[in-house]
């Protein structure tokens, strides 16, 4: 009974001690938890502070950022408000508020708060390189490098900063300062591997496939499990008309990523350029099922059904395919393939259509020129033929110069 007295008694004790703890040695606590990760406990701490010193404005901060730390966004909100309550000047809690805005896609709201930060502390590189995130985000992508190049200018040659300004410039199409920028990234860290990656599509975008070759080959030494390294060099040889190497690389795709819907689709079209065109039908239709309104896979595998003479199910393809792209996506590819499908079933009329939309969309196909004047030769229409083969032949296409020789000199 004595030994249960006295635990009692300790525990008051302890109690009476922990209570007459000053905000001062309480708030040292909860920083110390907060620093050790224990933030549950820095949240009671904070808590304590709070009830005796109910403008504590460091205390909500405190519990503001252990809230965070533990996916409690909302209660982190609300304890910066009440920080910036007490202290509207307290760039610091303004910034957090807006990483807890950015956690909850609430882009303009962190925006707004980077600004307000920045507004107190003009040299705040970190609120610089934040908000440069966050226009980034809203899709205001000047104002998103104008916050790179101040974090630059502020902070030095901050590896991230020059990341993000390239990808910047490459969303906004200047893909030669894009490069400069992932240039800079990899200078400051070599093994950036997301640098390498981001460089080789923006020499893709420049028709400079070589060099993008290099760039994905290179991400992927850094990590061999780069899946869209792998496709984006596969999409990049089939551009070089190298089409066994995009379907080693776009077979490892659907290796580390079994629904990685676009390698399946662009696999099938290198096994259609290498005439393996059951394991393309394969592979497109795989395609199809992971995403039923994939337009280009109906369209390669139309191409593929051409090629095995089955001019019914190609023309079907075709059909879905500028269904699915409609209006908003002109393809004279389409139509092209599709009058092919319908001149070798003997449907003329249907055949001429789709060769005059490929052309109105294209003025400069002088393959539709040189089909429609084909078309026009068994449709006993001699001039307007002589007239399309000419201009396709004017082109320097050998099929037109032919046709034009045999039928038109």
């Amino acid at each position: 009974m004595k030994k249960i007295i006295t635990l009692l008694l300790c525990v008051v004790g302890i109690a009476i001690l922990t209570k007459a703890q000053s905000p001062e040695a309480l708030m040292t606590q909860a920083s110390t938890e907060y620093k050790n990760s224990n933030f549950v406990n820095a949240i009671s701490l904070c808590s304590k502070i709070i009830q005796q010193k109910p403008d504590a404005y460091l205390a909500y901060c405190t519990r503001g950022l252990s809230y965070y730390q533990l996916g409690k966004y909302d209660a982190a909100i609300s304890d910066y408000n009440k920080a910036i309550e007490f202290n509207p000047n307290f760039a610091e809690v303004i910034y957090y508020r807006g990483l807890v805005y950015d956690k909850m896609n609430k882009y303009e709201s962190s925006v707004s708060d980077y600004t307000r930060a920045i507004q107190i502390n003009p040299n705040y590189v970190d609120a610089y390189y934040k908000r440069g995130l966050g226009y980034y985000q809203i899709e205001k992508y000047d104002y998103a490098v104008l916050d790179f190049s101040k974090t630059i200018t502020i902070g030095g040659e901050r590896a991230d900063a020059y990341f993000n300004r390239g990808l910047t410039y490459f969303m906004m199409g200047k893909y030669e300062a894009a490069i400069a920028d992932f240039d800079k990234t990899i200078t400051a860290k070599p093994a950036y591997k997301e640098a390498y990656y981001n460089r080789g599509l923006c020499n893709y975008s420049i028709d400079n496939f070589e060099a993008a070759i290099q760039d994905f080959t290179r991400a992927i030494t850094y990590d061999i499990s780069y899946a869209d390294a792998y496709y984006n060099r596969g999409l990049t040889y089939n551009k070089l008309e190298k089409y066994g190497l995009a379907i080693v690389d776009l077979t490892k795709v659907i290796q580390l990523k079994a629904d990685y819907t676009d390698a399946y689709c662009n696999l099938g079209y290198s096994l259609f350029k290498t005439a393996k065109y059951a394991e393309a039908i394969t592979n497109l239709n795989k395609a199809i099922s992971l995403k039923s309104d994939y337009s280009d896979a109906y369209f390669f595998r139309g191409l593929v059904m051409n090629k095995q003479k089955q001019f019914e199910s190609a023309i079907i393809d075709f059909t879905k395919c500028l269904n699915l792209k409609g209006d908003k996506e002109a393809f004279p590819q389409g139509y092209f393939n599709r009058g092919v499908s319908y001149m070798s079933i003997n449907k003329n009329d249907d055949a001429l259509e789709d060769f005059d939309k490929a052309i109105k969309m294209n003025p400069q196909y002088a393959e539709a020129y040189s089909k429609r004047g084909l078309l026009k030769i068994a449709m006993d229409k001699k001039a307007e033929s002589c007239a399309d083969l000419k201009k396709a032949a004017d082109m320097g296409l050998e099929e037109a110069i032919s046709a034009y020789v045999k039928n038109c000199d």
